[in-house]
């Protein structure tokens, strides 16, 4: 049997119209689905909320995430807490999907995009993380931020990884002793069980490396007497010049660095430097690079010159000699002055501190010796002696100043007196007029004194001499040397 078909027969009429919609996917007609977005199956984003240590309960019905397909877009889907009662405590929240670009829906994201997730407290924005859409269907437990049950600032996820519990930690405690206490460990993202202690001079980033800027504020935040800085220690910490001369060490030696405690030493001597990112070995250019530190012998010198006496109201020239040992790559000097004088005429860009009393010069990135002045402006008189206070920091470790540190008011000088140490006594302190010599005797029951030895006072107005022990009972007496 055969079956012929006419050009204008239903069936021929229907075929064609086939052919001219094959065509067309094809890419032969005028459709092109490859320009168009196809709808997936939703993102679904769920989890928990804690804003300063503290977790968002449905409860807080003020508190609104936002889904936003650019930072600062509009939103396109959002949840307010409490909103499903089968969430509970989680945020739940759905963004509908499409394949490719351009989107059909401006309210759906696409497959390979991202999504920013913004925690709204009314208008405020307090918390926000970012999500790349990696496949259809997606299902994603976000969490922001951590509770901190025990509100000691250490998050409960941090105490659990580290020490055990959700409280076990404490973050005023140093667990590691590397000079940071848990909580900078935490804030910073290191582990608080690993001495990797960073300088404080490193915070921007904290990348075991001090750059010029860094260092530079680091210096002018101590000179110029800022009250706080944002890594520990403050700089109202004893001795925070070490802290400020490593700085410079560090950086003047290539400015990578790593922290070393191997053998046992203290900050700042236990960051040295090394030659790159990826070289942990310590710089032998730097004072106690192996981790032991210098005598103070080869760390240079130190010494004050001041004169015996003043008078109200006229100004004390106070000289201050340093010799840093040869090698050393940055060096600063302070001087805390008595209260109520007032200093003027600084040499060398000096800078008076205020508010801690104290003059400061430095860092000097050299070994150049030098002689550094000022003057001293007594506002008034005292009974007792004007005592001053220096000390001279080489790449990290201090000398105190030698010679006079006290200057008496003129015709004041103390009467010539004793001073037994804490027991078990070992040294006696001669009190008397500065330059004065007398002669110490001992008697082991206030008769039959010795032969003695001349003493002479220092410009401080007071000389410690050692004694060797004796009997429980021992008495001391001073006679004039004419």
């Amino acid at each position: 049997m055969s079956h012929q078909f006419s050009n204008h027969s239903p069936f021929h009429k229907g075929f064609a119209r086939l052919l001219a919609i094959a065509f067309a996917i094809l890419g032969l007609g005028r459709l092109d689905l490859a320009q168009a977005g196809i709808p997936e199956p939703g993102v679904r984003l769920y989890g928990t909320i804690a804003l300063d240590g503290v977790a968002v309960t449905a409860a807080d019905t003020g508190i609104r995430i936002e889904a936003r397909r650019t930072a600062d877009g509009p939103p396109i889907a959002s949840y307010a807490m409490g909103s499903l009662t089968n969430a509970g405590n989680f945020y739940s929240i759905k963004v509908d999907a499409e394949s490719a670009l351009p989107l059909t829906d401006t309210n759906r994201v696409v497959i390979g995009g991202t999504l920013h997730l913004v925690v709204l407290e009314g208008a405020v924005e307090r918390d926000r993380l970012t999500l790349v859409v990696a496949a259809r269907g997606q299902r994603q437990r976000l969490d922001f931020g951590s509770p901190d049950t025990d509100g000691d600032g250490l998050s409960d996820a941090f105490e659990l990884a580290h020490f055990g519990t959700s409280t076990a930690g404490s973050a005023l405690l140093d667990s590691d002793n590397d000079g940071r206490p848990n909580l900078r460990e935490f804030l910073q993202g290191t582990n608080p069980l690993e001495a990797d202690g960073r300088h404080p001079a490193d915070i921007n980033p904290a990348d075991d490396r001090l750059t010029l800027g860094e260092v530079t504020d680091y210096i002018l935040a101590w000179k110029t007497g800022a009250t706080n800085w944002p890594v520990e220690p403050t700089l109202d910490a004893p001795n925070i010049e070490d802290y400020i001369t490593r700085a410079g060490a560090l950086w003047k030696g290539g400015e990578f660095y790593s922290f070393t405690n191997s053998p046992a030493t203290n900050a700042p001597m236990w960051w040295v430097n090394r030659t790159s990112t990826n070289a942990p070995g310590s710089d032998p250019g730097l004072l106690a690079a192996n981790g032991t530190p210098k005598s103070a012998k080869a760390l240079g010198g130190f010494r004050r010159r001041l004169p015996q006496t003043y008078q109200a109201g006229v100004p004390v020239a106070v000289t201050l000699d340093v010799a840093p040992e040869g090698g050393t790559r940055a060096y600063a000097v302070v001087e805390a002055v008595p209260a109520g004088w007032r200093v003027q005429n600084l040499s060398h860009d000096g800078r008076w501190d205020a508010v801690r009393r104290k003059v400061k010069w430095g860092p000097f990135f050299d070994d150049a010796p030098r002689t550094i002045t000022y003057l001293a402006v007594p506002l008034s008189t005292s009974p007792d002696a004007a005592r001053f206070a220096g000390r001279a920091s080489f790449d990290g470790a201090g000398l105190v100043a030698e010679g006079p540190s006290a200057a008496w008011p003129e015709g004041r000088f103390p009467k010539p007196n004793l001073r037994l140490t804490a027991e078990p006594r070992k040294s006696v302190v001669v009190v008397g007029e500065p330059g004065r010599t007398y002669r110490l005797q001992q008697s082991d029951a206030l008769g039959g004194w010795d032969e003695g030895r001349n003493v002479t006072v220092e410009a401080s107005g007071l000389s410690v001499v050692p004694v060797e022990d004796g009997p429980d009972v021992q008495f001391f007496r001073l006679v004039s040397v004419e």
